[in-house]
C-alpha cells in the first residue's frame, strides 16, 4: 500500500493516463482513466503480480470474443493491466438465462497449460470465507473439493462469474470482466446465476443448455454456505 501511489504515478505517466475516478475492487486497485485525453481505459493494479499474470493469460485466450473485456496493454512485472473502458460500464441490471448460456459457451474452451486447477480456487474461497465469517464449513468444503476433483473434462473457467462481473457495454451488449481463471468443471461458473431468482430448480434447468444440470445443482448445494439467501433456496424449510 505504501508503494501504490508511486506505482500508479509511474504507470499513468508511461501510458499517458488521466485518472477520472476509482473503481470498486477486492484484490486489486482499479482506476477509470482517459488515455491521451479522451479514450476510456481502466488501470488495474494488484499487489500480487501472479494474479495479473493469470488474468492476462485468460483475457488473451478470450481475445477473439467481444463478450470479454480487451487488454490494451500490460506490465506484468508491476502487476498492472490496462483494460478497455466499457461504457456505460455498470453491472447489467438483468442477465437472462439465455444470455448466461451464451456467455458460458463463449468462455468455456479447452484449458491450456498454466492455469491452476479448480480445487485450488475452492481452497482459496473457503479460506476467505472462514476469515470473513468464522464457522464450521468442513463438510461443504469437502463436498466442493470432491466435485472439483471429479473426472470431468476441464475447461478454462472464469472462476468468479457473478452479476457484478457482467457489465453493460451499451450497443455492444454484455461484457465479462475480472476473471480469477482456473481449469475445471464448467458447471462451477454457473452457480451464482443459478441462484438468481426464486426458483432454483427452474433456473438450473434453463442453464442446462450450457452445463450439466445435475452437477450444477450439486455445486449449488456445496457452495450455498457462502450466502444466507443461497442457503434458504437450498434448504427452504430451514434445515
Amino acid at each position: 500500500m505504501d508503494a501504490l501511489p508511486e506505482r500508479v504515478d509511474r504507470l499513468t505517466r508511461r501510458w499517458d493516463l488521466t485518472v477520472v475516478r476509482p473503481l470498486p475492487g477486492g484484490t486489486s486497485h482499479s482506476l477509470f482513466c482517459h488515455r491521451g485525453g479522451t479514450t476510456p481505459v481502466v488501470l488495474k493494479v494488484t499487489p500480487d503480480p501472479d494474479i495479473a499474470v493469470q488474468e492476462h493469460a485468460a483475457l488473451t485466450r478470450w481475445s477473439d470474443t467481444r463478450r470479454v473485456v480487451d487488454v490494451v496493454d500490460a506490465d506484468l512485472s508491476e502487476g498492472a493491466l490496462l483494460l478497455e473502458g466499457l461504457l456505460p460500464g455498470g453491472p447489467a441490471r438483468t442477465v437472462t438465462a439465455p444470455e448466461v448460456v451464451e456467455l458460458l459457451d463463449v468462455l468455456h474452451r479447452p484449458a491450456p497449460d498454466g492455469f491452476r486447477p479448480l480445487a485450488d480456487r475452492i481452497d482459496l474461497m473457503f479460506a476467505l470465507l472462514r476469515r470473513r465469517v468464522p464457522g464450521y464449513y468442513d463438510r461443504a468444503h469437502a463436498a466442493a473439493l470432491e466435485l472439483a476433483e471429479d473426472d470431468v473434462r476441464p475447461v478454462l473457467l472464469h472462476g468468479d462469474l457473478h452479476p457484478g462481473n457482467v457489465l453493460d457495454a451499451g450497443p455492444r451488449g454484455l461484457v465479462v470482466i475480472d476473471p480469477r481463471p482456473c481449469a475445471g468443471d464448467p458447471a462451477f461458473d454457473a452457480v451464482d446465476f443459478a441462484f438468481e431468482g426464486e426458483d432454483l430448480h427452474a433456473r438450473v434447468r434453463e442453464l442446462s443448455d450450457a452445463v450439466d444440470g445435475d452437477r450444477l445443482l450439486a455445486w449449488c448445494r456445496a457452495l450455498s454456505v457462502f450466502s444466507p439467501a443461497w442457503h434458504r433456496l437450498i434448504h427452504p424449510g430451514g434445515r
